[in-house]
């Protein structure tokens, strides 16, 4: 499959997923352009996503989002990206929640425009775009979540043990 320029080029403009191809196959083709080797791990990942950015991002609990609709939140500022997360007790819940808005940047989302992806244009010092959910059912949000499980199981299978060392030694 050729991989949209979208993906390759972090430079160029990107392409609409509504006329790309399936979000699932979106997601799997963002994966494999990713090429991840090695041990996996949030950290490898939001490094990587950082250099095709070309700016830093940052990673913070926001007890405000915990009781609402909203699990995660991603703010593109023009020097860097903020991730927000509602308080968990889990690991992994955490995990999916970051590699979802990772995936959003992945697939480029904050340089499309259009209907189904909701922004709110943030003014003043640091400018930013602040990306909310309208519904779980958008192309947009069912790629990112899809290359979020494609994410979070990279990252669960490549800090595995050898196969049958779990199970001897717990």
């Amino acid at each position: 499959m050729k991989i949209p320029k979208w993906i390759r080029a972090p430079h160029r403009a990107v392409v609409d997923p509504e006329n790309a191809s399936s979000p699932r196959e979106l997601a799997r083709t963002a994966f494999s352009a990713l090429d991840l080797h090695g041990r996996v791990s949030v950290d490898s990942i939001v490094s990587l996503v950082e250099g095709r950015r070309g700016k830093p991002i940052s990673i913070a609990i926001s007890r405000h989002l915990n009781g609402t609709e909203i699990c995660g939140l991603w703010l593109a500022r023009r020097g860097d990206d903020l991730i927000f997360h509602a308080a968990t007790d889990s690991e992994l819940h955490r995990q999916q929640i970051v590699c979802h808005e990772l995936s959003h940047m992945i697939l480029r989302h904050d340089e499309i425009d259009g209907p189904g992806l909701p922004s709110l244009r943030l003014v003043g010092e640091g400018a930013a775009m602040a990306f909310g959910r309208s519904g779980f059912l958008d192309s947009y949000e069912l790629a990112a979540e899809a290359l979020a499980d494609l994410l979070t199981y990279a990252i669960r299978s490549s800090t595995r043990e050898p196969e049958g060392f779990e199970g001897v030694f717990g």
